[in-house]
């Protein structure tokens, strides 16, 4: 007699391999420390040119204010040359407004060295980046460097420089040097 189908054995083997194969390959899923940190800089830089361009195509004042884990952009909509960081100047700014880091980023440059080009000491806490309705940063000619890291790993450090002319680089911490 020919049997069909499959014993109630073959199925829990096949079930055991399944659980180790997952195993095995879940924890080279998950995003590491620095991916997670260069994926927080990448948008962190795309909202920094973004608030560049509104600026520009506004012809108004543009305010990014950051703090621990968070940024908000500010736009002077009556365009009196003065921000107060009001929620109705932030909803004027637009739809990206707001973000938050990643749980386990915050702002720092971990076990990272300066960027050669980095001259300007930013102080801990509230910081806040200015462009003005040509695009350009406020004051004019000045740039700036900010830096990310990971909680769990000080060698996850990624870097958003802001050069004088509001152009916006990302910078990855590797093996001991800036790229």
């Amino acid at each position: 007699m020919r049997r069909r189908g499959t014993s109630l054995v073959e199925l829990l083997i096949v079930m055991v391999l399944i659980g180790v194969m997952t195993t095995i390959a879940a924890p080279r899923l998950l995003p590491s420390a620095k991916g997670t940190v260069e994926q927080n800089a990448r948008l962190l830089a795309q909202d920094m040119d973004m608030a560049r361009t509104r600026a520009y195509s506004a012809r108004a004042l543009v305010r990014v204010v950051l703090a621990d884990t968070t940024w908000q952009s500010f736009l002077d909509q009556n365009r009196d040359s003065v921000i107060a960081e009001t929620g109705t100047e932030r909803t004027a700014f637009g739809v990206m407004s707001s973000r938050t880091l990643e749980t386990g980023v915050v702002f720092g440059r971990g076990s990272a060295s300066r960027l050669p080009l980095d001259t300007v000491t930013i102080p801990t806490g509230t910081r806040r980046i200015m462009f003005g309705a040509r695009g350009t940063t406020e004051p004019f000619g000045s740039g700036t460097v900010l830096y990310l890291t990971h909680t769990s790993d000080a060698t996850a450090v990624s870097a958003v420089e802001i050069t004088p002319a509001a152009n916006v680089k990302v910078w990855r911490w590797v093996d001991g040097a800036w790229q």
